[in-house]
């Protein structure tokens, strides 16, 4: 039941940015998808309002651009709920950055790291499993008047 919940909670976050086409402005619409194999092995994409543990889930989010001008340097962002995990190289187009916090606007290129500290006390610079990324950002750099874009990432519900 938390799953539900917690899913739920990702959709809202995404429709709260959400603002009317008809008011002329850039509206936006996150919807979440289960992927599946069906007997062929061709994956289905349904669309889902509940999951749990091991589903695979792409979340496709679409701006469209009704302002009547141009847009610049749109940054979408995705956060990613804790119980769930960000699968590698599944974000078209390719992600600008990413974040392992689930609230500091710290977004770093790809891929990220961290500084460890070996036995013998010399640090060394390891890459972050993307399966410990919280928030995931787009660069759009620009959105034509009447133009959309639909950026895509997929995520595991953890067991």
């Amino acid at each position: 039941m938390k799953y539900k919940y917690i899913f739920l909670f990702v959709l809202f976050l995404g429709l709260s940015v959400n603002t009317s086409a008809q008011n002329g402005g850039l509206s936006s619409v996150l919807k979440a998808y289960k992927i599946s194999l069906d007997a062929d092995s061709n994956e289905v994409a349904t669309e889902v309002t509940e999951v749990k543990p091991g589903d695979i889930i792409e979340y496709r989010l679409t701006y469209q651009n009704g302002t009547g001008g141009d847009i610049t340097q749109l940054m979408p962002v995705l956060p990613i709920p804790p119980e769930m995990f960000y699968l590698e190289s599944t974000a078209p187009p390719e992600l600008s950055g990413a974040s392992v916090s689930t609230t500091a606007n710290d977004f770093r290129q790809l891929p990220l790291t961290r500084q460890v500290t070996q036995p013998d006390g010399s640090q060394v610079n390891r890459v972050i499993p993307a399966q410990e990324y919280r928030r995931l950002q787009w660069l759009v750099p620009a959105l034509a008047a009447g133009e959309s874009i639909t950026l895509t990432a997929r995520v595991e519900v953890r067991s």
